[in-house]
């Protein structure tokens, strides 16, 4: 069986940290398949990236030097050259804004089907993604024969770090530059406020149920106690409580911290959308029958305002 192909994301010179998660979800399909898990880079000092993902379970990381930022154009000749070389089963890139740019032309150029914005890969005899639909109401299974081209959901697999022993193989290919029509002319960075949640390793997210805004003086409180940033519902950000960059879910921020802890959280679909990633969920809620607990790992019946200051005295 041919390698799987993973192409890497970065920019400015910096890995993207999702490609680590892209990497996990590209060796778990090779180690399926039965075959070897390759990486390809296109950039600026390509070499040095290539260390940085240089970790187990990648066979072979092939680079190509481009003066160039990211240029949807050169992707697409680089990639496909290196597919008539390898041959590769399937090639996974990020669902980003990168991804989705440059996958749907290769898919077009190659002949391949497009799986879009995977958030499970399976293979028995084809290769199957699941995927999200209607604001994460539903989920549907998309499959075909290998190869194929697949985007990763950013977030939804683990980052695996542990350093490899992959060989480094420059690529040399001859661009057609009469072909470049694409030109990023300048990245401008989003601002994120003063805090980058989906960064957090740990959250304390807060929803209407804290009743006033004076009340976010105990969740902060409790935040700092624990080491936790104060994240929230969409409600909250509504009213005026909390700046939009702290808000999670489907119209917010998709998070994946190792905890996220909810507190007066009802639970509405486009916010567990948004927090499903996370590895364990800690729900707080006076309501037993609030839909936050069936997405939650542990859960508390009981009033915030009598938990959350034991909670907080347990941490000082």
């Amino acid at each position: 069986m041919p390698p799987i192909l993973i192409i890497a994301e970065h920019r400015q010179g910096v890995i993207n940290p999702d490609t680590f998660g892209l990497l996990t979800a590209g060796i778990e399909l090779s180690t399926a398949l039965g075959t070897e898990a390759h990486v390809a880079i296109i950039g600026t000092n390509p070499e040095k990236l290539a260390q940085d993902i240089n970790i187990a379970g990648i066979h072979t990381i092939h680079t190509f030097s481009t003066s160039l930022p990211y240029n949807h154009d050169i992707y697409v000749q680089v990639i496909s050259s290196l597919f008539d070389k390898i041959h590769p089963s399937s090639i996974l890139s990020l669902h980003t804004s990168t991804g989705t740019d440059y996958c749907p032309a290769l898919a077009s150029i190659l002949d391949m089907p497009l799986l879009p914005d995977a958030i499970a890969i399976n293979y028995t005899d084809q290769i199957e993604i699941l995927h999200e639909m209607y604001s994460s109401k539903l989920q549907a299974k998309i499959a075909s024969p290998p190869p194929a081209i697949i985007t990763v959901r950013a977030g939804v697999w683990p980052i695996e770090t542990t350093p490899g022993n992959a060989s480094i193989e420059p690529l040399n290919i001859s661009i057609n530059e009469e072909a470049i029509n694409f030109k990023v002319k300048d990245y401008e960075e989003t601002p994120i406020g003063d805090v980058d949640i989906s960064t957090s390793d740990l959250l304390l997210s807060v929803g209407r149920g804290i009743g006033d805004e004076s009340n976010l003086e105990l969740i902060f409180s409790t935040a700092e106690a624990m080491g936790a940033t104060v994240s929230s519902s969409r409600p909250i950000v509504d009213a005026g409580w909390l700046p939009k960059d702290r808000q999670v879910g489907q119209s917010g921020t998709k998070v994946s911290p190792s905890l996220y802890l909810a507190i007066g959280i009802s639970g509405a679909v486009q916010h567990i959308a948004g927090i499903k990633n996370s590895k364990v969920i800690i729900s707080i809620n006076k309501d037993p029958k609030a839909p936050i607990f069936d997405a939650s790992d542990y859960g508390a019946v009981g009033d915030l305002f009598e938990i959350l200051p034991a909670l907080l005295e347990e941490f000082r």
